[in-house]
């Protein structure tokens, strides 16, 4: 808690108390007498009232709204409890309930109650839970808005060209950070996986195979460059091979082979998105298990065009 929440959380309880203790003020100086009940309640909120406009010259608006309805709401308890009807309206209520039938029948109507408020909370909290899930997933696999970069170019072993992309408005990393740890906790991953650097939309993760994390490749750029740069399909991946990950045909994710050994998980590592770089069991991400692997006889994995020093080594360090 920072200096300015604690000093409007003192205020705000001062308030309240204050309020409270005008209230009780004009009640032991009127009485309790049913005639003065009006006067009891105008004076008591006139009070009130001073006291939450003097909350709302040293605090925000807000805070002085949230204090104005506890005050509004112990006024009309105390005023209630105080209120001769309301009193023969709680003896006939406990007269009513010394008969069997009545208690039963209120127990059922407070079960029904319960049931049915269940079912509407639990219908609630699923739907926000989904909708902040959907939310995270945007934030943190879903494309942001790009452009062709002017900084470099970039060809495929064959000379085609590959468009080079950078974010228009690259989020700050604090940004991605939340959404990253609850989509990570939210999808039972958190204890799957290793992080190897933190969230970032300046490149993607075909960018980090292909560009040494430099720049975003669409997905199309992935199928000209499996093909144009020598790369085949294998059964039996070696660290260094470049598995890719599909969603109904289409490349959804690609990601680095680390590390295999028989009778042990195969673990790659790979940047999710706008998420951060993760060693993980290639069986273990949000992009399912419809995968391939990839082998060439090149050396590395960068374009051609894409340089600059120990930028293959950090990005294919298990190929050198």
């Amino acid at each position: 808690m920072n200096s300015t929440e604690h000093f409007e959380r003192f205020f705000f309880l001062v308030t309240v108390g204050a309020g409270l203790m005008l209230f009780g003020c004009a009640n032991l100086a009127l009485g309790w007498r049913g005639g003065m009940v009006v006067l009891r309640t105008v004076l008591g909120a006139a009070g009130c009232g001073a006291a939450v406009a003097a909350l709302g010259t040293l605090t925000h608006r807000e805070l002085a709204e949230r204090a104005a309805a506890i005050l509004a709401a112990a006024l009309v308890v105390v005023n209630l409890f105080s209120s001769g009807w309301f009193h023969r309206r709680l003896a006939a209520a406990g007269a009513l309930l010394r008969k069997p039938a009545a208690r039963g029948a209120g127990l059922v109507v407070a079960g029904l109650a319960v049931v049915i408020g269940a079912a509407v909370w639990f219908d609630f909290a699923d739907q926000q839970l989904t909708e902040d899930q959907t939310l995270d997933l945007e934030v943190v696999l879903g494309r942001q808005p790009n452009r062709p970069t002017e900084r470099a170019s970039a060809t495929t072993d064959r000379g085609t060209p590959v468009v080079l992309k950078e974010p228009q408005s690259p989020r700050a990393p604090e940004t991605l950070s939340s959404p990253e740890e609850r989509l990570l906790r939210d999808t039972k991953l958190d204890d799957q996986v290793i992080r190897h650097a933190g969230p970032s939309d300046e490149f993607n993760c075909h960018g980090w195979v292909f560009t040494g994390g430099k720049f975003l490749l669409s997905p199309d750029d992935v199928e000209l460059i499996l093909k144009e740069n020598g790369y085949a399909e294998v059964a039996q991946p070696q660290p260094g091979d470049v598995v890719v990950y599909r969603n109904n045909g289409t490349v959804s994710h690609t990601a680095l082979v680390r590390y295999v050994a028989e009778g042990q998980p195969v673990l790659v590592e790979g940047k999710w998105g706008t998420m951060g770089l993760f060693l993980h069991p290639v069986d273990k991400s949000p992009y399912g298990t419809a995968l391939t692997y990839h082998r060439s006889a090149r050396r590395g994995h960068l374009l051609t065009g894409i340089g600059g020093a120990g930028s293959d080594a950090a990005v294919n360090a298990a190929v050198e």
